[in-house]
């Protein structure tokens, strides 16, 4: 990847490959290569072989999760290598589901950057692979608010707010002045 502003890509399959097939690394291997070359600002220095080596050893849903992070300037995420890898794979997937923030603003991060690459005539960046798990969970948090905001506008509309207040007699006239002793 030479452009450092789109973030780490998904490797393509038809990726040139010098030697043989891949040894995947364990999760904890991955994510921790994968932070050490983030974090060392080596990312688009490693080859493609080698992208698909980390991509291979977190699976797709961790790896869109690291794009998500990095594109929201957070830290990647490790795994433990004291934990089993399915206990691992099972508590990070709650984490992506939990994290929706952090899905949404990598989201809209990608969409300046494209709207960036359109202006200045370069090409766009890849999309984020949002897990369709992920996907329903954020499509149903912005069913909720679109359906709190309706619920809002047909209050200020007057169509279900209850009766309108009216203050009692004091409020519509007040007491005269006191005159100065």
């Amino acid at each position: 990847m030479a452009d450092n502003s789109i973030g780490p890509e998904k490797p393509t399959a038809a990726a040139p490959r010098t030697a043989g097939p891949i040894k995947v690394p364990s999760l904890a291997t991955a994510t921790r290569d994968y932070a050490r070359a983030i974090d060392g600002a080596t990312f688009d220095r490693l080859g493609a072989t080698e992208h698909e080596r980390l991509s291979l050893g977190m699976g797709p849903e961790i790896w869109a999760w690291q794009r998500a992070r990095w594109l929201t300037s957070q830290t990647p995420w490790r795994a433990s290598p004291n934990r089993l890898e399915r206990c691992e794979r099972l508590s990070v997937m709650q984490q992506m589901m939990d994290d929706l923030t952090t899905w949404e603003h990598a989201l809209a991060a990608l969409d300046a950057e494209t709207g960036r690459a359109r202006l200045y005539d370069r090409p766009a960046p890849p999309n984020l692979e949002v897990p369709p798990v992920v996907m329903r969970l954020i499509e149903a948090k912005r069913a909720a608010a679109l359906e709190r905001a309706a619920r809002r506008q047909s209050r200020a509309d007057g169509g279900g707010g209850g009766p309108t207040l009216i203050p009692d007699g004091a409020v519509h006239q007040p007491p005269p002045p006191r005159k100065p002793i």
